[in-house]
Parts: C-alpha cells; sequence; structure tokens
C-alpha cells in the first residue's frame, strides 16, 4: 500500500481501492462475515416485506366489508359509537346522500344500520352486532361482502334472511338453512324478537364480522328497530386513485350546509387497530434491528483481526507520513464495503424470494387455520416490495458496518510506527 500524491492523505478512491484489495487477502474470512451479514439483511428485508403486505392486506379488508373510504353520521354518534346510540341516526338520508354523491371522486353510497342485538339458537345466548344493510344494490357498490358468502349466497331483497359470520355460525354449531332468534331494543327502548333464516355464510377474514356480526336486510332491520328511513351511518367509497385527506374536506365542504353532520375517514374509525399495528411493527423492527447488529459484530471482530494482522505493514504507512486520519479512512472503507457486499447479497436473496413468493404467497389457512393473528386478514398473503426500503436498507448495512468499524479503525490508527515496525 502507498500513500497518495498529497502528503499524509490518500484519495476517496485510492481508500476505496485498497479498502476492496485487503477484504481479498483473506477470501474465506471476508466471505464468511458477509454472509452473516447477508443472513441478517434477507431475514430483514423479507420480514419488511411481509409486513408491509400484510398491513397492505388488513386495510384494503377493512374498507371492503366495513369501513368504506369514509362515513357519515350525525352529530354526537361518532363520539358514542361503541353504545350504538340509535337515538342519534341519519334521518334526511335522501339529501344527504345527493349532496354526497355530487363530490368528483365518490364512487358510491350506501346507507348501514347498526345495532346492538342478542342471537339465539333456543340454548344459547350470545351477545353480537346486527347490520341492516341496503340489498337492492348500493351495498355492494360500496363492500365487498358477496364475494366473502363461503357458503350459500347472499341476501335477496324482500326476504327476511341473515348471513352470519362464519365464527358465530361455528359457536352455535349451525349452517345454511338453519334459524336464529334475534332480540334487539328498538329507538323507543322496547325488546323485539324476530326469526331469521341463515341463507349464507361470510367469512372475510376480519374477527369483528366474521365473530360478531350478522348481516341482514336494511328494510327488515328497520321494522325491527321501529326506525323509518334512518339510518346510523352513510358509508362512502371513492374512485381509485383519489387522495384520501382531499376527499374527506371535498366531504366535509359538501355537507356543511346540512345541520348535525359528521365527516370521518377510515382511519379515524380505525385508530385503535392503527395504533396496534403500529405498535407490532415498532416491536418487530426493534428485534430484527437487533439481529442486523449482532450480524455486524462480525464485522467488528473481522476488522480488528485484519488491524492486527497488519501490524507492522500499518506502521510503515505511518513512517512513510500517512496519518491516523488516512489509518482509520482505510479500515472503516473496509468495514464499510464488506457491509455492502453482505448487503447485497442478502436483498438480491429476498429480492428473488419476494418476487417468488409476490406469485404464490403464503397459505395462512394452511400455517393458522382460523387462528386471529391479530390482522383482519385471511387466505393468501402475500409480500409488498418496496425498492425505496431495499435501497436504504443495503446503504444502511454499510453505514452501521462502519460504525462497527470504528473501534478498531480508531485502534490501528493510534499505533506507535516504532513498535508497530518491530511487531512480529
Amino acid at each position: 500500500m502507498t500513500p497518495d500524491t498529497h502528503p499524509g492523505t490518500l484519495s476517496a478512491w485510492a481508500i476505496v481501492r485498497l479498502g476492496w484489495r485487503n477484504l481479498k487477502r483473506n477470501r474465506r474470512r471476508t466471505w464468511i462475515t458477509a454472509t452473516t451479514v447477508s443472513l441478517a439483511v434477507l431475514l430483514l428485508q423479507l420480514m419488511t416485506s411481509f409486513m408491509i403486505g400484510i398491513e397492505q392486506q388488513s386495510y384494503d379488508n377493512l374498507i371492503n366489508y366495513q369501513t368504506g373510504h369514509a362515513k357519515l353520521y350525525a352529530e354526537g354518534y361518532f363520539p358514542n359509537r361503541d353504545e350504538l346510540p340509535l337515538d342519534r341516526a341519519l334521518r334526511d338520508l335522501q339529501a344527504v346522500r345527493a349532496a354526497v354523491e355530487a363530490v368528483d371522486g365518490v364512487d358510491a353510497t350506501t346507507p348501514r344500520l347498526v345495532f346492538s342485538a342478542q342471537l339465539s339458537n333456543g340454548a344459547d345466548l350470545v351477545q353480537c352486532l346486527g347490520t341492516g344493510i341496503d340489498v337492492t344494490g348500493s351495498d355492494t357498490d360500496v363492500f365487498r361482502i358477496p364475494q366473502a358468502v363461503i357458503e350459500g349466497e347472499y341476501l335477496t331483497p324482500g326476504e327476511d334472511g341473515v348471513l352470519l359470520g362464519s365464527g358465530l355460525a361455528e359457536l352455535f354449531d349451525v349452517s345454511v338453512g338453519d334459524w336464529l332468534t334475534a332480540l334487539a331494543k328498538t329507538k323507543a327502548g322496547a325488546y323485539e324478537a324476530l326469526d331469521l333464516e341463515i341463507v349464507g355464510l361470510v367469512g372475510t377474514g376480519n374477527p369483528l364480522i366474521d365473530q360478531n356480526t350478522f348481516l341482514l336486510p336494511l328494510e327488515t332491520a328497520r321494522n325491527m328497530l321501529d326506525m323509518e328511513e334512518e339510518a346510523t351511518e352513510l358509508a362512502v367509497r371513492f374512485s381509485s386513485m383519489r387522495r384520501e385527506s382531499a376527499m374527506l374536506v371535498r366531504l366535509e365542504e359538501a355537507v356543511a350546509g346540512l345541520d348535525g353532520m359528521e365527516v370521518k375517514g377510515w382511519r379515524d374509525a380505525e385508530e385503535d387497530y392503527l395504533a396496534f399495528a403500529q405498535m407490532k411493527r415498532t416491536g418487530q423492527q426493534i428485534f430484527l434491528g437487533i439481529f442486523v447488529i449482532l450480524a455486524l459484530v462480525g464485522i467488528t471482530n473481522t476488522i480488528l483481526m485484519a488491524a492486527y494482522e497488519r501490524t507492522r505493514e500499518i506502521g510503515m504507512l505511518m513512517a512513510m507520513g500517512l496519518r491516523g486520519s488516512g489509518i482509520r479512512k482505510l479500515f472503516l472503507a473496509e468495514g464499510a464495503l464488506l457491509g455492502l457486499l453482505g448487503g447485497a447479497l442478502g436483498s438480491l436473496a429476498a429480492l428473488a424470494l419476494i418476487l417468488w413468493l409476490a406469485d404464490v404467497g403464503i397459505d395462512l389457512q394452511a400455517l393458522y387455520g382460523d387462528m386471529d393473528i391479530g390482522y383482519p386478514v385471511k387466505g393468501i398473503l402475500y409480500p409488498a416490495m418496496d425498492m425505496g426500503s431495499f435501497v436504504m436498507s443495503w446503504l444502511l448495512t454499510g453505514v452501521l458496518a462502519a460504525v462497527a468499524s470504528l473501534y478498531p479503525a480508531a485502534r490501528a490508527s493510534r499505533q506507535n510506527p516504532v513498535k508497530a515496525l518491530r511487531y512480529v
């Protein structure tokens, strides 16, 4: 190794070139360390892609089966939504829907009547949610419930049937064609019971629906609860490629002239779930970060061994005038290149695996059965590839590898040239 033309310094290119040459001196150790780093990066990339994929699929599930893109409520309903108050319902639905559907970017709207109810098969009584839906067409314009019917058929207008969540059906040990009794309190506070035939079972992957909800025609729910032309919410679906924040502002402006209206996006309605998802994501990232850091310890060991092996060489360079900062830069570059090499190998392997899994997916049913995994998803899970995170992870690995090389680099740069030249 020779100093650059400037006394006591090395150019950036010379540092990189010498760092790479030094890595090739002990190829076996270099490849063992790079492989360790690549495995950590591979795991990090795979887990990140699956986290992105499962979150995207869970968001789509919530929008398609539960929340729509936004909902409109009567004033005072949303803060008390857990109590399902029937006395705070939307009344002039025709005017509200006309105002909302006139907004550019709104694809469809549908009224829903959500209420607290108890279901009974004659022996057991279970508290659950009843949801009256418009089966004449508008509900299927906003939600995708028909796609989730796993047995039987979708609701028919004018028929007092019920769509039952698959978890509830399993709890009651009932199937299509069986009857259940729904007991609910009317708007006036009286109790009303209604016998309903199960016409279909739905399996959405969303525990709130599958394990706790039954759906019936809106008119049937209104008659049962003594609510004429009313609904507890108006669900809205936006056109694709529309910015959610901008659409919410437009909706608020559209209903500003109507008294007692509240507009809430799906993120507002699911803020508890989003906080839970963020907490899980943070925990997984901390775990994976610790795993990567442990892998980078190998780089510290590799650079430290290289510094010991090249003690006389370091002394010679310092005797020739290379400053301690130049020695540090050499070893830092060596560590960074080793991290970038391992990161590149891990990223390429992860990219190949993710592209393959994005085509075949992972069958959650085969892995977990009907177990609740904490996300409202079902069926096949597909990873989502984010090239930005790939590049950032790769570059971050190089930076962390350089940081891991700080101690051996600093130790090497503080050597006494005379003692270093005598080292055997």
